[in-house]
């Protein structure tokens, strides 16, 4: 198969598996000899922020002239996005050659009995652990899927240090039904012997974090409220300060508008701090470094300018259209808002909207829908939006129409921000230009 007939195969496949889902990631990992052992393993769980968080360390990791390798989902616009050796994207050829790699060895266990065929997402993190052994990283950061405890990149016995994002009610029907049940399964990433750092947490999903931390006997950091102060805000930028229990306060300069950047930022440098004691990097002036790694990372799809006046927010469940909130109160309280909005069917859209609609500069809304079976109908998102608010509210199923609506709406002095879905943030920027942002 060529490139493009290994893409459909890959999204023709079931995206889990009903039962024995780790035993099977296990077996195959040990038939491929175990790549995951041969780099330092930084494994990142949470709700919202893994991917900033992660391509924060990476960057910075970088500078030091360490092989990095990242592995994150989903994608916005190309698969290969989900797996980059020192900022770059897999190419066409090695995604064929490794995918081949992986099949056939797959398809001989399956031929003796030992495993399943793999899932989607089975497939290309066996994919990315092969590809980085053979790149021959110093250090994977690696993003957990869905949860932590049962998720596929879990298969893992020893990692250099597990990260945990702040824990929000998301994935629901799968992790847990209350915030203490998700940060049980997103603590799962704890192992004997491998530090733990922690983002700021609501009380009960703390308390469960603490407890796992304390039963595997681990050290913990943990940031609070009291950690990060903007300083800053001149539209472009963000500027924060970090308190640090053993040198005062860093301050340091992020490339974004999005204030929520700051607190993954200020994770990513508690989690540095601590990969610092490696021999690796023991020698690397560590503030310089990091304000250098911080400033030069861009994530796409998280206040992600595709124009003057036009962003495209990835926030897509309560707790990441809370920060978006945040975000426009502080960064374009002053300028007429308006909105091009589709949501994912499985996530609180009710409440999502609820939250968008008390912007007090909400000017217009243009509600359209996802490209996916998962998708909230338009109809009965333009309900939610009606029930809740007075302003100009359109529709349409077409996302490059929506698109251009919102534009039009926007006018000269306006801001337009499409939101809801990392489906939409990627369909938006294929219509803009495909860009897939192969070089971070």
């Amino acid at each position: 198969m060529d490139y493009q007939e290994i893409v459909d195969y890959l999204y023709g496949l079931p995206r889990f598996t009903k039962g024995g889902h780790m035993d099977n990631v296990k077996k195959l990992l040990e038939a491929l000899e175990n790549p995951q052992d041969s780099f330092s393993y930084i494994h990142v769980a949470g709700t919202n922020g893994k991917g900033s968080v992660s391509a924060y360390m990476e960057r910075c990791l970088r500078l030091c002239h360490r092989r990095t390798g990242l592995f994150t989902s989903p994608h916005l616009v190309r698969v290969n996005e989900r797996m980059r050796i020192c900022g770059r994207e897999i190419t066409d050829a090695d995604f064929v050659r490794i995918f081949h790699q992986v099949d056939d060895t797959a398809r001989r266990q399956m031929a003796r009995g030992s495993c399943m065929l793999p899932t989607f997402f089975e497939y290309i993190y066996l994919m990315a652990m092969v590809y980085f052994k053979e790149q021959r990283i110093d250090y994977g950061i690696i993003e957990a899927g869905l949860g932590g405890r049962m998720d596929f990149t879990n298969a893992v016995g020893h990692p250099r240090l597990t990260v945990i994002t702040p824990v929000g009610m998301d994935h629901v029907p799968v992790l847990g039904t209350t915030l203490a049940e998700i940060a049980r399964e997103k603590a799962g990433i704890i192992k004997a012997g491998c530090p733990l750092v922690c983002g700021r947490q609501e009380a009960p999903a703390l308390d469960v974090i603490k407890d796992c931390a304390r039963r595997a006997g681990v050290p913990a950091v943990y940031l609070d409220d009291e950690t990060i102060e903007i300083i800053s805000d001149p539209g472009k930028n963000i500027d924060f300060s970090m308190k640090s229990g053993y040198h005062g306060k860093y301050t340091f300069s992020l490339n974004t508008t999005a204030v929520y950047q700051a607190e993954n930022a200020a994770l990513a440098v508690a989690a540095l701090k601590e990969l610092w004691k490696d021999p690796l990097l023991a020698d690397e002036p560590f503030i310089p470094t990091v304000s250098g790694g911080l400033a030069r990372t861009r994530w796409p799809g998280r206040m992600e300018a595709l124009g003057e006046r036009f962003y495209v927010d990835g926030a897509h469940n309560v707790a990441g259209i809370d920060a978006f909130v945040k975000t426009i109160a502080r960064s374009f309280s002053r300028q007429p808002l308006y909105l091009v909005f589709a949501a994912a069917g499985d996530k609180d859209y009710t409440e999502m909207i609820r939250q968008l609609t008390s912007i007090p500069n909400l000017k217009g809304v243009v509600v359209t829908e996802i490209d996916s079976g998962r998708r909230a109908h338009l109809e009965e998102t333009a309900e939610v939006f009606h029930k809740n608010w007075n302003g100009m509210i359109t529709s349409t199923y077409n996302i490059k129409e929506a698109v251009s609506l919102g534009l039009l709406m926007r006018g000269p002095d306006g801001v337009l921000c499409c939101v809801g879905s990392l489906y939409l943030v990627g369909s938006i920027k294929e219509i803009a230009g495909g860009n897939s942002d192969d070089q971070l």
